[in-house]
């Protein structure tokens, strides 16, 4: 596939995605069908779904996941040895902060907003992926499972605080700044004294 035919597939998808948003927050999750969000996109059933397994995953976008490449970097004790630093890293990627584009994050806390339901589907994926990455962390050295859960536990934390203020207020920057942002203040909190 050449440059711009992936280009062009990407973006293709990321329309599918924002208007089954669109419609989601419009009309509700139940109120559309396949077809609606075909029309709505200007292709047919089966192009849409060449870019989507579901209604579900135009809906929700694309949730993080863990690639085999950033697992296997983990569980090798990478990309830089420090394991809260390492899984802050993976969180970032994951969540392709890198991107910037809060509009997305923002269209997607609209949905689930309007589309509660989807709450139990975001948390279980959620849910999937911390296991996934408590038990390739637990293969390091010196990590065990209980290790490993209270450092995904702090960097998740730090991650969701920065994605919500993100959301809140989008002047305050793009999530990889505004989550090393917070990261300094959790250190000055965990380093004073008194």
């Amino acid at each position: 596939m050449t440059e711009s035919a992936i280009t062009r597939r990407s973006r293709r998808r990321e329309a599918i995605i924002a208007a089954a948003q669109r419609l989601s927050i419009s009309c509700g999750y139940s109120g559309f069908t396949v077809e609606d969000l075909a029309a709505a996109v200007g292709v047919s059933r089966r192009t849409l779904f060449n870019h989507v397994a579901s209604k579900e995953e135009a809906v929700l976008g694309a949730l993080p996941v863990l690639t085999d490449e950033q697992a296997q970097t983990l569980r090798s004790g990478g990309p830089t040895g420090d394991l809260f630093e390492d899984l802050l890293e993976t969180a970032l990627r994951c969540l392709r902060a890198d991107e910037d584009d809060l509009e997305d994050w923002q269209r997607l806390h609209d949905v689930i907003e309007r589309n509660p339901e989807l709450i139990l589907r975001v948390k279980a994926h959620v849910e999937e992926l911390y296991e996934l990455i408590v038990e390739h962390l637990s293969a390091r050295d010196g990590v065990d499972p209980d290790r490993a859960r209270l450092a995904l536990t702090l960097v998740g934390g730090l991650v969701q605080r920065s994605v919500e203020e993100c959301i809140a207020d989008p002047t305050k920057g793009p999530l990889r700044p505004r989550i090393h942002t917070n990261l300094s203040l959790a250190r000055e909190i965990l380093t004073a004294r008194g």
